[in-house]
């Protein structure tokens, strides 16, 4: 009898706390937006300001030979317009300017385990005229591009890296060709 005293005092503490922890996380929940919700009519929008500037090829014509020994094609395509969704700030990274350039490489080999998929992704360069320029860029494009778990910019995979003065971001289409973006990625950030 008194163990069962002792026990209901217990249990009652138990579940009094965790009724707590559910509402502060729906709370939470309800606070931040979904990709569905962006942008609405009070999402503010931010323009990040990228600037082009003479002899920063080096890196990306590197990478290409890289890419070419493994077996991808690797060419410059057009660039297209470009923004991140920060869910939890209600706000749009738009990002402008003459310092964006765009790479898409495709390998002449299917993956491994199949005969007709075969691996692609994108490099986006984003170039700007000092290297705290591009640090303070990369934390606000990371942020967003991570907010709200992944699930505001949508479920491709993507990789933001930064060397130097540019931030280069990686994409892919597919959850399988992940590997080669983080591979990619990874040498980017080491190039010297």
């Amino acid at each position: 009898m008194k163990k069962q005293i002792l026990f209901l005092p217990l249990l009652i503490f138990i579940f009094s706390c965790s009724g707590n922890k559910n509402d502060s996380v729906k709370k939470e929940d309800k606070e931040a937006l979904s990709i569905e919700d962006m942008p609405d009519k009070d999402t503010a929008y931010d323009t990040i300001k990228t600037q082009n500037t003479e002899g920063h090829q080096k890196l990306i014509n590197d990478l290409g030979v890289e890419l070419q020994k493994a077996g991808f094609s690797f060419e410059m395509r057009k660039n297209q317009n470009r923004s991140f969704n920060n869910c939890e700030e209600n706000r749009v990274k738009v990002i402008a300017g003459n310092g964006i350039r765009e790479y898409f490489a495709k390998s002449h080999k299917p993956e491994k385990g199949t005969k007709d998929f075969y691996p692609d992704f994108v490099i986006r360069v984003y170039e700007f005229k000092s290297e705290a320029d591009a640090e303070r860029n990369f934390k606000e494009l990371n942020t967003a591009l991570y907010s709200r778990g992944r699930h505001c910019n949508g479920k491709a995979p993507e990789k933001l890296v930064i060397n130097g003065r540019e931030i280069y971001d990686l994409s892919t289409r597919a959850e399988m060709f992940r590997a080669y973006i983080e591979k990619y990625s990874k040498v980017i950030e080491d190039y010297h």
